[in-house]
């Protein structure tokens, strides 16, 4: 259940961020960037208020958590391309809002987080929008409905670390071009940062036998 205090919160910092929360569904929420009105910086705002949002999320979390109340983690899925956007529905009702493949595409993005145990997901087609920001490989997502593996990618921030971000491409660079010497260059990681759920995925998978990048969703 999000209190109402916090739904102000999200949407100051949505709006601050020049997003437009298209809708609420159920616990999740749809923002739309580069609509009403055009940003030629709408994926830098997206990955910048998705940061925002997870940190206020996870200090909720944990709160909460301290209370003795389970709440799991909030992952957010972002991607940018064509869309059609405006008032849809009937004379009885109508609503503001984006449809297309581009839609679909960042609702699965989201999903993959809950696989990769990352809590933000971006496209390929997003980190090539944002030269200004750093971003990690997470891995190549088969998504439903696709023919063709979309890279995704995790945003770094301040608490990743230059060091550990300089080791971590390393070793995936290692992973992609299917090197048997990889999993000691993952578990060095595991060592470095106990717990990252994104690494032991990768762990798991070369432990079961997978020394790979491309992921589909039925794994």
């Amino acid at each position: 259940v999000v209190r109402q205090s916090n739904q102000v919160v999200v949407k100051r910092q949505v709006h601050e961020g020049g997003g437009t929360i298209d809708k609420f569904i159920g616990d999740a929420i749809m923002v739309i960037f580069n609509a009403p009105l055009q940003q030629p910086d709408h994926a830098a705002r997206a990955v910048k208020c998705a940061l925002e949002l997870d940190e206020f999320a996870e200090i909720f979390r944990k709160d909460r958590n301290r209370e003795g109340i389970p709440l799991g983690v909030t992952r957010i899925g972002i991607h940018t391309g064509v869309a059609t956007i405006g008032n849809f529905g009937s004379d009885a009702r109508t609503e503001f809002t984006a449809l297309g493949d581009t839609v679909n595409i960042a609702s699965r993005v989201e999903g993959a987080n809950k696989m990769f145990g990352t809590r933000i997901c971006c496209t390929g087609d997003v980190a090539e929008k944002c030269p200004e920001l750093e971003f990690l490989p997470v891995g190549e997502a088969m998504l439903r409905g696709k023919s063709k593996p979309v890279t995704l990618w995790l945003p770094v921030t301040s608490d990743t670390g230059v060091e550990f971000a300089s080791r971590y491409r390393s070793a995936f660079s290692q992973l992609s071009t299917g090197d048997q010497e990889v999993k000691s260059s993952f578990a060095a990681l595991a060592e470095q940062r106990p717990g990252d759920p994104l690494i032991s995925f990768h762990l798991k998978r070369m432990e079961a036998g997978t020394v790979s990048t491309l992921v589909t969703m039925d794994d």
